[in-house]
């Protein structure tokens, strides 16, 4: 009987340490989370309902022919004098125009064009649109490199919640304090049920959206998984990444390919019997090598620069990674100077494109489904968990009711080594620990 009442007062020592730091995990990252499923709901509107810069446009499919690339730049040109063009989107079918990126003054633009009569249909400044401003909260909070460092934060402290809340449905019901209200007793079901169900879900969601963040993703996960430069050939580097093909914050380049170098030109016109090409020949040489009817040319920048034919799922071109293609062209020479596709990523740059593609609700109705199942998901828990917070307080706290505290958790516990690891795996999560202990023995535990 003793074993089992000390057995019992271990479990619920146990449950009430991970208890602790679920509540205070959901403190810090409850409004954050609200955001982030807010602003993902609205992208996920403009990617399924309409287009990142607006309504899905038609043009009337004429029986004459379709104006070449170069005549629908010239046209684009005049529509926004001094902008720099820098990608060129072609129509991917009669009823729909061609679209131009054009740099100018710091600001992306996108200009439509009828290919039949090469009329300016709109111009956008790509920065402006509610899809931007909502894919700039979600991924930097609008403030910048601090903004990224915080939502890095957050991702980290969400995982430990999920694995707390996991930790914590998988102990003895007899370590479960038992609820005065009934109210806050069918809260807490649901919020554990559903919780528990979607954990592999919302997991796969943090850890897609982290692998962009610029610590766990950009320093110690990216570069070790990117495209080996050796496998782009013999081409001489330019100096610049495949990321530099991002424009602004419109992350379009695969992530497996962001920080690989990119290829240059040759100085040398006329190489192996070939002559300098423009954007016309570069169109028809995408559809010679099979690309199509969605894809996208990128124009060289510099008087080396290349230029890049791409079908990503990144930027809607195609529904399966595994179609993923991108091909670099001499502008000197017309030859094709270095090519990647999606069988040549390192495996975890694949898993990566698979997983932005569903983060992204790429690969079609069901991804988009899943995507708002998930939005509405961490939703439902974030006010669930402020529900059961609100019920629980006692009357005219002063300040928040806190969990009880326990006997200290033992160095030894399952719990100790999973923060332990969380705290090494993600090493914001780990700082973000430290701190809180630090806190909470310097001023919570100090002597009075």
């Amino acid at each position: 009987m003793q074993e089992q009442t000390a057995r019992a007062s271990r479990a619920t020592q146990r449950y009430m340490a991970a208890w602790r730091w679920h509540f205070f995990a959901g403190i810090v990252v409850i409004p954050f989370l609200l955001v982030l499923a807010t602003t993902g709901l609205v992208m996920l509107y403009y990617t399924a309902v309409q287009t990142p810069v607006g309504e899905q446009l038609r043009v009337h499919a004429s029986a004459g022919p379709q104006s070449s690339p170069l005549q629908q730049l010239a046209a684009a040109q005049d529509a926004l004098p001094g902008g720099t063009a820098a990608v060129y989107i072609p129509p991917s079918g009669p009823d729909q125009p061609a679209q131009f990126d054009f740099k100018q003054d710091d600001r992306i633009y996108a200009v439509d064009v009828n290919p039949y009569t090469n009329s300016v249909l709109r111009v956008v400044d790509k920065d402006s649109t509610l899809y931007a401003l909502a894919h700039r909260i979600h991924g930097t909070l609008l403030l910048g490199e601090i903004g990224d460092t915080v939502v890095e934060v957050v991702a980290g402290l969400a995982l430990l919640m999920l694995a707390t809340g996991v930790y914590m449905s998988f102990q003895r019901r007899a370590a479960v304090p038992a609820s005065g209200k009934v109210q806050r007793s069918s809260w807490r079901r649901w919020h554990q049920l559903i919780g528990l169900y979607a954990a592999v879900l919302l997991c796969f969601f943090l850890l897609s959206g982290l692998a962009w963040t610029n610590v766990w993703g950009g320093e110690l996960v990216q570069p070790w998984n990117s495209f080996p430069a050796e496998k782009l050939g013999p081409a001489p580097q330019s100096g610049h990444s495949h990321g530099d093909l991002n424009h602004s914050e419109h992350k379009q380049v695969p992530w497996g390919l962001e920080q690989t170098p990119l290829p240059a030109s040759t100085t040398v016109t006329g190489h192996s019997g070939h002559a300098a090409v423009d954007l016309d020949a570069v169109d028809r040489m995408a559809r010679e090598l099979g690309f199509g009817p969605r894809f996208r040319i990128n124009l060289p920048q510099d008087a080396n620069g290349v230029y890049t034919i791409s079908s990503t799922s990144m930027s809607g071109e195609v529904v399966r990674p595994g179609d993923e293609r991108t091909v670099h062209i001499d502008r000197h020479s017309g030859e094709i100077v270095a090519e990647a596709r999606f069988m040549d990523y390192p495996p975890l740059a694949k898993s990566m494109a698979v997983g932005v593609a569903v983060h992204q609700g790429s690969f079609g109705w069901w991804s988009i489904a899943l995507d708002v199942l998930a939005c509405m998901t961490v939703i439902f828990l974030c006010i669930s968990g402020s529900a059961m917070w609100w019920l629980r307080r006692p009357v005219r706290a002063g300040w928040l009711p806190v969990p009880p505290r326990r006997a200290s958790l033992p160095l030894r516990s399952g719990l100790t080594v999973l923060l332990l690891a969380m705290g090494i795996a993600f090493p914001l999560l780990g700082a973000a620990l430290l701190a809180a202990l630090l806190g909470y023995f310097l001023v919570v535990r100090a002597p009075q």
